[in-house]
């Protein structure tokens, strides 16, 4: 038995669904021309991509449905310009992999013109991480676009070892204007997930006249695993910006230009909203709802709190950051009482007019009206999540 089943009966999922017939789904398949692609592709090897585009030409993927036990979506070296819309995702079981991890994304790619994810479903797997350089025109429709998704469980176990994953990482090389987070709804469930941050931007940059945008998404779950750990660095979303020597200045490799506003951060443990690094930065009008309590009212073991910023990593790449206007109800470790203060050590980060609402118990009630807040804003706003008449999805 793999050490990734081993752990699945540890934590009481040993009977999670993963597909173990082909039924109609084709083998592994290559993308060597621009166009548009439908169909049900499959990987059982962590080694192989499931979907591997090899072409800087436009590709769409549309109506799909898509599993792996490693990448699902791979595309690296090519300048690619992908539109994955309305398809389903689906980590299986890993397999063992060599020379370097390779953990179960639903997209991976290095050089991109263009990435655009919309109305996808995805289950099991690794997010999507796109880096290292951005070679796109810098107009409107060379740009990231990652809206309207619904994911369950990011996971980073693979075999016989873990991977640090994200719903959404950027760590790319060079300003993309336009970029947008929004509207995606992220529920990961304590011991059937691994996330690490569940957002975060690692030495990524907007434009001064077109920040990354950051904003209406649902974010549900950030724990360790096994999920009565202690230690714990992930959470909900971080600008981070780390920097060693070669990379240039600090100043031109920091995160920067970032609007992360109108989000519902819920049940994460460690912290809600954070500046490890960068500048230009907003954080506003989000909301952090944590009642240190798992499902079954087991407390939570590890630290947390709604808002951090500070140069963590002493660059002096951070400045000029913002965090106003959010509305803050966490408990902190174990549940045993509220913690109503943020943590801005350094100066690097202005705080101002957030609240800490009325000394009240938060509790799994809580949590369940901010997702009932978070359904009715979808409804107030036409939004749909996930693919729509699209292939019918696994179960």
């Amino acid at each position: 038995m793999s050490l990734f089943a081993s752990l699945l009966l540890k934590s009481g999922q040993g009977n999670h669904r993963y597909p173990i017939t082909s039924e109609d789904y084709s083998g592994p398949f290559v993308i060597t021309k621009g166009g548009t692609y439908t169909g049900k592709w499959e990987s059982r090897d962590s080694e192989v991509p499931a979907v591997e585009i090899k072409t800087s030409e436009p590709v769409t993927i549309v109506n799909s449905n898509i599993r792996s036990a490693g990448y699902l979506i791979k595309s690296w070296g090519y300048s690619v310009n992908v539109t994955v819309k309305h398809t389903n995702g689906y980590g299986l079981e890993p397999t063992v992999f060599y020379h370097y991890k390779k953990p179960r994304r639903f997209l991976t790619a290095d050089e991109f013109a263009n990435v655009v994810i919309e109305n996808c479903y995805m289950e099991q797997t690794a997010g999507i991480a796109i880096g290292d350089k951005y070679v796109g025109n810098a107009t409107e429709k060379e740009t990231i676009k990652i809206r309207f998704n619904k994911a369950k469980n990011i996971d980073g176990r693979i075999y016989q070892d873990t991977e640090l994953v994200n719903f959404v990482s950027f760590n790319f090389r060079g300003s993309v204007p336009y970029a947008e987070i929004a509207w995606n709804e992220v529920i990961n469930e304590p011991d059937n997930s691994l996330v690490e941050d569940n957002i975060n931007l690692s030495n990524s940059r907007g434009k001064r006249s077109s920040p990354i945008l950051i904003h209406n998404n649902y974010i549900q779950g950030a724990y360790p695993f096994p999920s009565d750990a202690k230690d714990y660095s992930g959470g909900g979303i971080l600008s981070d910006s780390w920097y060693k020597k070669g990379m240039g200045h600090p100043d031109s490799v920091a995160t920067a230009y970032v609007k992360i506003y109108d989000n519902q951060t819920v049940n994460l443990c460690n912290y809600n909203y954070a500046i490890a690094g960068g500048n230009n930065i907003e954080i506003y009008n989000n909301r952090a709802v944590t009642s240190a309590l798992l499902a079954e009212g087991r407390p939570v073991s590890t630290h947390n709190i709604g808002i951090y910023g500070y140069d963590y990593y002493k660059t002096g790449a951070t400045y000029n950051n913002k965090v106003y206007n959010n509305t803050i109800n966490v408990m902190a470790t174990c549940a045993d009482e509220r913690y109503n203060e943020n943590y801005f050590p350094d100066g690097k980060v202005k705080a101002f007019n957030n609240t800490f609402l009325p000394d009240t118990i938060i509790t799994l009630q809580h949590e369940r009206m901010e997702y009932k807040l978070w359904l009715e804003k979808l409804r107030k706003n036409g939004i749909k999540l996930g693919p729509i008449n699209a292939t019918t999805k696994f179960n």
